[in-house]
């Protein structure tokens, strides 16, 4: 029976070379689309899920309420650690890491930066991170050892074993490698190559006991049937009894929930990266809804032709059921087919979407959990998409099919296959102009002053020796005529690396904390940075002898700390005094989608870590360059000459948006293939079935142009139907999205207007081709068997 159905099915489906073509390039490039962002999702749903013991890991995060709103961080005091291990028998391990800038590692000649982290032996008991040498937990009980990953073994000793090897981390300290593991997998959030012990930290004074000093994360990993929600309960007033900082609550959250749930509003978990993963899973299957609307209309639309096969079969005692599984059949089979171009177009395009993802994703032909969900996946989509045909034409009655009278309305055809198009091309116009304002946000927010000038800029860490050299350093840098200011920095001017909310001003409010951001400088930061002065000056330790407790502030701290007039007050911020001696325009240093943060920049009673150059405008960046890494050279020996640029390590801040964007742009434009393939098909056959009347017209004078406007107007007008329906819900949809944004446009009428002159264009084009077609046929060839 079976053997009988697939030999049927293939016949039909040669005597309709054309409808064939569209539903397997359709259901192929529907497939493929999907096959792609599921193992993207898969990808993003395994991040840090794999560890074995992932189900009774923790990280831990704290609330606290800053006028009137509740701040969710995840940044640990050193202390707090050991005191949960203490104080709560549950916790069977627990680990601090620090995620600090690049270190510089170096063996004879061989020197580079890497990811490194100081950490507990903890790490890796809770961790399933393979040791390939040695062992990574007795490791890190040492303040002398260090342990690295596999490729950085590799690039130090080559092929020969690490174990027992020296190491110099920023060549201060010696460490002797006694583990090596594999390269951290992709589907990790852990950034690190390189990992230190904690003791190291401890051992060179650079931890303190203090409760405000936030500098660390902290895992956390409960006993086996701990229920976590009772432990959180009794874990939510640990800071608050541990030190003075009453207003602070305590959480553990799910490591395996991380990576997709770490979005926090009133201190709770509100989605995150997840909400993007819904969206792209629900656009692949509407991509695939859409193709198999094609098949549906198409299948449908021919009832008319098949109909006496139906009613001959039926009178030759065929039942329903059989005819059922006969039409199933022959979807399915054009579901093989279509899968089949998908698997091709997405070995083809695989390297390509790993690279617009961002994400070094597994092949999944390697995997043979993939195949059999294949067989599933084909099978469903088959079923799915020739239900509908299948129960509509199994329904004819053998009298009235033998008639051929199933489709005999003229014009466009039965309702359902109207609502269908009318769907489609609903998601076509939501999809084209979500696609319109996310480009608008993004390039509203590119466009953005940020206050700082992050052209012609480059920052480098500082290393021990330019820090033993800094005014030397500075002083040949300014003598090259490519340079045009020089300054020292707490952090890069990409980044915040501190704030606080314990400063104390003349007039503060006892009960008002706001969190601040602090920046250090040596010396024109101003002109360095390209800021505006508003008032005052810049900081100049070299000029001003006292600068070094000297402060700039942006307009937003003036507003926040309510000053009349900033000039001359002082600042107290821990055990330090210092004097506002100048105001700049705000500048932005972190999220360029957020609000303008209150920043103080300081002088340098703390580390300066970095070092901004910035070149003269006009000059030639190869030989400002290679100039400037001579004087790097001679001041910093056998140090490899790592700087970056503010602009692409700025542009970098948009990489997650851009990369929505260009996924969206794809699969509106897959959409958009697959709707008007479907269109084509369905005007192709509208045009046949009604060849003998537009002959008949054109006899008596119907002009081309009339008969296309004849052919079209029907789909046109659904179109129009489309665009109406889809734009309150796309309001909806993206001022909700945009509403994410503190910094955000608002929508403008004409995205639609132009939306649906889009939508309308290319369904003209598309219908018209084949009224076009249809109109220019002899009338003689159309009438000459009536």
């Amino acid at each position: 029976m079976i053997k009988n159905y697939i030999k049927i099915a293939w016949r039909n489906i040669q005597r309709s070379k054309g409808f064939t073509l569209i539903n397997v390039a359709g259901l192929g490039i529907g497939m493929a689309a999907s096959i792609l962002i599921l193992i993207w999702v898969q990808f993003e749903l395994s991040v840090d899920r794999f560890h074995e013991n992932s189900d009774r890991v923790y990280a831990n995060w704290r609330n606290t309420e800053m006028q009137g709103d509740m701040f969710t961080w995840d940044y640990t005091p050193a202390t707090y650690a050991p005191t949960i291990k203490e104080q709560f028998p549950e916790v069977e391990v627990v680990a601090r890491i620090t995620e600090w800038d690049q270190s510089l590692l170096t063996v004879g000649e061989r020197n580079f930066y890497e990811e490194t982290t100081f950490t507990d032996p903890g790490f890796f008991e809770m961790f399933s991170f393979q040791a390939l040498e040695g062992d990574p937990v007795a490791a890190l009980t040492e303040p002398g050892n260090i342990v690295l990953t596999s490729s950085v073994a590799k690039k130090l000793f080559g092929e020969a074993s690490a174990l027992g090897k020296t190491v110099s981390v920023e060549k201060q300290w010696d460490f002797e490698v006694k583990a090596v593991i594999e390269d951290l997998p992709e589907n990790t959030d852990f950034p690190f190559t390189v990992f230190l012990p904690f003791k190291k930290l401890e051992a060179m004074g650079w931890v303190d006991d203090y409760w405000g000093n936030n500098s660390f994360r902290t895992f956390t990993m409960l006993s086996e049937g701990t229920n976590i929600t009772s432990f959180n309960e009794k874990f939510k007033d640990f800071t608050a009894k541990n030190s003075e900082m009453a207003e602070v609550s305590d959480f553990l959250f799910p490591i395996r929930d991380l990576h997709l749930y770490s979005k926090f509003e009133n201190g709770k978990s509100v989605g995150g990266k997840i909400e993007m993963i819904r969206l792209f899973g629900v656009v692949s299957i509407i991509v695939l809804l859409i193709a198999a609307i094609n098949f549906v209309n198409l299948s449908t639309a021919q009832s008319d032709k098949r109909s006496k096969e139906v009613g001959i079969r039926k009178i030759s005692g065929a039942g329903r059921g059989m005819l059922i599984g006969q039409f199933l059949a022959e979807s399915i089979l054009i579901a093989i087919t279509g899968y089949l171009v998908a698997i091709v177009m997405v070995n083809l395009t695989f390297p390509w979407f790993k690279d617009l993802v961002g994400q070094e994703l597994e092949n999944p032909f390697n995997q043979p959990y993939f195949w059999w969900i294949s067989i599933g996946y084909v099978f469903v989509t088959g079923i799915l998409a020739g239900s509908y045909p299948a129960f509509l034409m199994s329904s004819f009655q053998p009298a009235i099919a033998m008639k051929s009278k199933m489709n005999s309305n003229r014009s466009f055809g039965i309702k359902p296959r109207e609502v269908l198009v009318v769907f489609q091309f609903v998601i076509v116009v939501i999809l084209i102009s979500s696609v319109w304002i996310v480009r608008d946000q993004l390039s509203y927010v590119q466009n953005r002053d940020l206050g700082i000038d992050k052209d012609n800029l480059i920052f480098h860490q500082v290393t021990e020796s330019i820090r033993n050299n800094k005014a030397a350093l500075r002083n040949e840098l300014l003598a090259l005529p490519e340079v045009a200011e020089v300054s020292y920095t707490f952090s890069p001017l990409t980044n915040i690396h501190s704030d606080t909310d314990g400063m104390e001003w003349q007039g503060k409010d006892p009960e008002y904390s706001p969190m601040i951001s602090r920046m250090g400088t040596d010396a024109n930061l101003v002109k360095t940075a390209g800021m505006e002065l508003i008032a005052g000056r810049d900081i100049d330790i070299y000029t001003y002898a006292g600068d070094s407790l000297s402060a700039i502030v942006n307009e937003k701290t003036v507003e926040v700390m309510g000053l009349d007039d900033p000039i001359g007050q002082v600042i107290k911020d821990d055990s330090f005094e210092f004097t506002i001696v100048g105001v700049v325009k705000d500048f932005i240093m972190e999220s360029p989608f957020d609000d303008v943060i209150p920043i103080m920049v300081m002088g340098p009673k703390r580390n300066l870590n970095f070092i901004h150059i910035r070149f003269a405008e006009g000059g030639n960046y190869v030989n400002a360059l290679t100039n400037v890494e001579a004087v790097f050279d001679k001041f910093n020996p056998d140090s490899p000459f790592d700087y970056k640029f503010v602009d692409q390590e700025h542009a970098r801040k948009f990489s997650s948006q851009e990369r929505t964007a260009k996924l969206a742009a794809l699969f509106t434009g897959l959409a958009i293939l697959i709707s008007c393939m479907g269109l084509l098909g369905l005007s192709a056959f509208v045009a046949e079935q009604r060849s003998k009347e537009i002959s008949v017209r054109k006899v008596f004078g119907a002009s081309v142009a009339g008969l296309i406007r004849l052919i079209s107007s029907d789909f046109t007008k659904l179109v129009l139907v489309s665009v109406v329906l889809a734009i309150p819900v796309t309001w909806y949809l993206m001022d909700s999205w945009l509403d994410t944004f503190a910094y955000r446009i608002s929508i403008d009428w004409k995205v639609f207007l132009w939306t649906g002159i889009v939508a309308m264009v290319l369904a003209f084009i598309t219908v018209s081709s084949q009224a076009i077609k249809a109109a220019l046929v002899n009338p003689v060839d159309s009438l000459k068997n009536e």
